[in-house]
């Protein structure tokens, strides 16, 4: 379950009401990182190991006690990390780039993660504005 729902499903145990992680690139923020960003908010992930790009939404809040960098099983698959979610994932090497105030505080869909994340992170500067912040 995660924090993001579909405010027009009631039910609340209702799956169709969370963002599914098989199938749509997510982050999950700490407590902190809602300083700025918001639930719904688009995002873009790079995988500083192999250079893989992908766009995400920002759809649930972790633990304060958790570090940043938790994201779905989709945006793993994404990025080419081991998306199991016992054993996969990497400590390091993945870069976040989130655009607070982009979303509308609801789920999207794929095509809507995907567009609307690349479109931001070309405005933003893409990989060579990444690249200039981690020097």
């Amino acid at each position: 379950m995660t924090s993001l729902v579909d405010p027009n499903i009631p039910y609340e145990r209702d799956p169709h009401r969370f963002v599914d992680a098989a199938s749509i690139p997510y982050v999950v923020l700490p407590p902190e990182g809602f300083k700025h960003a918001k639930l719904g908010d688009f995002a873009t992930v790079v995988n500083l190991r192999n250079g893989n790009v992908s766009g995400a939404i920002v759809a649930d809040e972790s633990a304060p006690d958790l570090p940043m960098g938790e994201g779905s099983i989709a945006l793993a698959n994404d990025l080419h990390i081991d998306s199991d979610p016992r054993t996969g994932g990497v400590d390091r090497d993945v870069a976040y780039v989130i655009y607070p105030g982009t979303g509308n505080g609801k789920p999207r869909t794929l095509d809507e993660v995907a567009t609307m994340s690349r479109q931001h992170f070309e405005m933003w500067g893409g990989l060579a504005r990444l690249k200039a912040c981690l020097r």
